[in-house]
């Protein structure tokens, strides 16, 4: 064999190693999500979600990073690490996660410590991901006005993960039917995230929100179009 055609066989090698390692990490990156959002699910299953909620979050909170201009890396950060928000609630009693009356003020302050208890999940990872989920568990609730919780954070101190997750949060909450509020409609939930531009959440992600809201209407009528389909499956099974 010619130094030519030793050279195009190298090339080939390489090329089909290089290939055989891209598909190892995707088949790595896929199961390693998908773990992830797994024991979100768990979280969310102390709620009697179906599991809806966690892809609507992922998908309201990547829409409002397209309208903020953010890269396709923080994109990918808010896809997988957004569903992970809650995931203190592992660790609430199901005694105060369940209860179908209104809570005791004993009994909001151990559901907010939902956020420090979620962020102590993955306090000592060096996983970007898990930083990100991380830094969203402990600032979803947090006001861009000073007046959220655990830690009363303000403004831009609040890390652009968490502001954007706050306001998809509250969004998918206020259209959601719950044990003491029935859902409100696409229209005045919105009504709503904007008289709270500049108090709840930052101004720029209230634009963003905006900018993208047809996008984001057509996945809050899909998801509610799953949930009707399985309740109405659930009706029907003996």
């Amino acid at each position: 064999m010619d130094n030519k055609s030793k050279y195009f066989e190298y090339e080939k090698m390489i090329k089909k190693a290089y290939e055989d390692l891209k598909r190892a990490y995707q088949e790595v990156k896929e199961s390693y999500t998908e773990m992830i959002f797994r024991l979100a699910l768990v979280a969310e299953f102390k709620d009697d979600s179906t599991g809806t909620h966690l892809v609507r979050i992922a998908d309201f909170s990547t829409e409002i990073a397209r309208g903020m201009d953010l890269g396709e890396k923080d994109i990918d950060m808010l896809k997988y690490a957004s569903p992970m928000h809650d995931i203190g609630k592992l660790v609430v009693p199901d005694a105060i996660i369940k209860k179908p009356s209104g809570l005791t003020p004993e009994e909001r302050e151990v559901i907010k410590q939902h956020t420090t208890m979620g962020a102590d999940i993955f306090q000592g990872s060096h996983s970007p991901l898990l930083i990100a989920a991380k830094d969203i568990a402990l600032t979803h609730h947090e006001r861009y006005d000073g007046t959220g919780y655990p830690n009363g954070m303000k403004g831009e101190d609040i890390p652009i993960y968490g502001r954007i997750v706050a306001l998809a949060d509250v969004f998918d909450a206020l259209t959601s039917v719950r044990p003491y509020k029935a859902a409100f409609d696409f229209d005045e939930a919105v009504a709503l995230i904007k008289d709270q531009t500049g108090k709840h959440f930052d101004p720029k992600v209230v634009d963003a929100f905006i900018a993208r809201l047809d996008n984001i209407r057509r996945m809050w009528q899909a998801s509610k179009d799953v949930e009707a389909f399985i309740s109405e499956k659930e009706l029907n099974t003996p």
